[in-house]
């Protein structure tokens, strides 16, 4: 990390507040009707992080719709059955199956830990606490996870999934990174605490008029970070 990363990361947010600054906040809350979501927002987080992960902000906010046509709250939706989730979801979506494997199997650990679905607790804590706590559930990706952090809770997080990690890295504003998750710390380390919302929220609406490169291809790269805002259109 050098001062020139941050001069490329700085430079190509500038060109984003430019073409992407009117498009509004990428929360649950902000994005989702009311309904299941709103029963813990915590929880409700991570769960349309879940729908966001490797799929775009469009098919989540259409997730959470058809969830929410379907199921009255979260524990609802904790009792389903991995072919209910998927088939509410629509065959076509990204990695139904996994996903909603995914997203029952946390539930239930939260379930099973606070006798509730809830995430209130995590409220009361420190955010080495809270990031702990996150980490030992096995189903969420880091993604997810930081979407808690930063979202739900307000605090210092850049969340990277493959999808985001392959459009930056094609578009030279990153060096590649051998995982998302090491992405990610690099992100948070770079970006000022005070603009980590912003600079997240830019990049999630910029992705979404972005033809992702084919998965793996993000560390196939030899170019350098350093041609900033190429693909900030």
């Amino acid at each position: 990390m050098s001062v020139q990363d941050s001069d490329t990361l700085d430079a190509f947010m500038a060109k984003l507040e430019r073409t992407h600054g009117d498009r509004g906040g990428v929360s649950c809350a902000q994005v989702v009707d009311k309904g299941i979501f709103t029963d813990e927002p915590l929880v409700g987080e991570l769960v349309f992080s879940l729908l966001l992960w490797e799929a775009s902000l469009a098919h989540a906010v259409r997730g959470a719709s058809r969830l929410n046509e379907e199921l009255v709250n979260l524990n609802e939706l904790r009792v389903c059955t991995p072919e209910e989730i998927t088939g509410m979801l629509g065959g076509r979506y990204p990695r139904g199956m996994e996903r909603s494997h995914r997203m029952l199997t946390v539930l239930q650990q939260i379930f099973e830990r606070e006798n509730a679905v809830s995430l209130a607790r995590l409220k009361e804590m420190n955010k080495p606490d809270v990031g702990a706590y996150l980490a030992s559930l096995e189903s969420p990706p880091s993604f997810a996870a930081s979407r808690v952090v930063l979202l739900g809770l307000g605090w210092h997080a850049f969340p990277v999934d493959d999808r985001l990690n392959r459009l930056l890295v094609r578009t030279e504003i990153v060096e590649p990174c051998p995982s998302t998750r090491t992405q990610s710390q690099r992100l948070e380390r770079l970006v000022r605490a005070n603009d980590s919302l912003r600079y997240y929220t830019l990049i999630e609406h910029w992705s979404q008029s972005q033809r992702g490169p084919r998965s793996g291809s993000s560390n196939g790269s030899s170019k350098p970070a350093g041609a900033a805002a190429k693909g900030a259109s």
